[in-house]
Formats: C-alpha cells, structure tokens, sequence
C-alpha cells in the first residue's frame, strides 16, 4: 500500500466551537507550496471569519464556496507532496435536500430505541490512487476519515465506534499507475 498523507477538508458551520477556531488557512497555502503539508491535516476554513465567502451556506455565494475549494484542491495538487496524498472533500451536513434512501439503523440505546445515522452526504476522494469514476456503495461515515489515517498509520482504533467504522480503502486502487494532477479552473461568479 502506498504511503499517504490525509488531508481532510470539510465545509463547516459550527461558528463558537472551539474545535473549529484555528483557521490556518494561510499555513495551509504555505506548507502545500513548500511541500511540507503534514501526515494528517483537517482543514477547516476560516470562512466564519470571512462573511461566509468560503463556504457556500445561504446567503453566501455556492460559486464563492466552490471557488475556494478549488483553490485548496489546486494547492495539493501542485505540491510536490500530491504523490503521496489522500485529499477528502467532505460536508457537514445533507443540505435538506431529498434522500431516496432511509438513513440506516447502527446501533440501539439502552431502551432498544433505534439510534440512526443523519442523512448522507458527499464526501469526494480525490488521491493519485483514487478510483476513477469510482462510487462506494460501502457504509462510510465521518468517523470513517478517522479509521482511514488509523489505517494507513498503524494506529490503534481510539473507541469502539472508530474500530468498527469502514476505512475507505474500497475507494482507492495502489496497483494502478498513480493519476497525475488534474488542476482546475476557477469559475467566474456573478
């Protein structure tokens, strides 16, 4: 298995969580142009700093959101370090809009009563060993981003819910030959 390093972006609107509060996005630039992005990086976009320019959500513009995905995609990828990388393009949330399928069942509380996951929502993988045209049908969860970089690492699972979470492995192919960079053109927003 080829050696890679996770990049995990995710569009957020958690504005007061602490979690979320160290937007780097500036390092982030900076270290991908160097090369020297690390093993694991979660990227969390200042956006809640910036007006909602980065991030999509009504009332900001879904142009301006993917503009600057773009811009992170476009960093990795001219880094000296895409090789060897796993970028994930992930969502926080199913938008509100229809879902055919029924979120399924994944565990019970003390009481039996059913404890689902939400609604599904996107997640693109985007690596040098990515499958192409490639659409899991594997029950991935956010919790499955963690058991990846478990995965790939060596690491021991943290809980129960990680060591039991699908890895994503399903989604990429190390025989192939690696993808080369595909970098992409911002789009011009009215």
């Amino acid at each position: 298995m080829a050696r890679l390093r996770g990049i995990f972006t995710s569009i957020k609107s958690l504005a007061g969580r602490p979690e979320v509060m160290d937007y780097q996005d500036k390092k982030f630039f900076e270290d991908a142009a160097k090369g020297t992005l690390p093993n694991v990086a979660w990227l969390n976009s200042g956006f809640l700093t910036d007006s909602y320019v980065k991030s999509g959500h009504p009332p900001a513009s879904l142009c301006g959101g993917e503009n600057y995905a773009v811009s992170v995609l476009n960093a990795v990828m001219s880094s000296s370090q895409w090789s060897t990388t796993a970028l994930f393009l992930v969502w926080d949330e199913w938008g509100g809009f229809y879902d055919h399928v029924d979120p399924p069942v994944v565990e019970r509380w003390e009481d039996e009563t059913p404890f689902r996951y939400g609604h599904r929502v996107p997640c693109i993988v985007i690596s040098p060993y990515a499958r192409a045209g490639y659409v899991s049908h594997t029950l991935h969860s956010h919790v499955s981003l963690l058991r990846f970089a478990e995965t790939i690492f060596g690491l021991e699972p943290l809980t129960e819910r990680d060591a039991s979470a699908s890895d994503m492995l399903d989604c990429f192919d190390f025989n192939q030959s690696p993808i080369p960079p595909l970098l992409l053109t911002a789009r011009q927003c009215s």
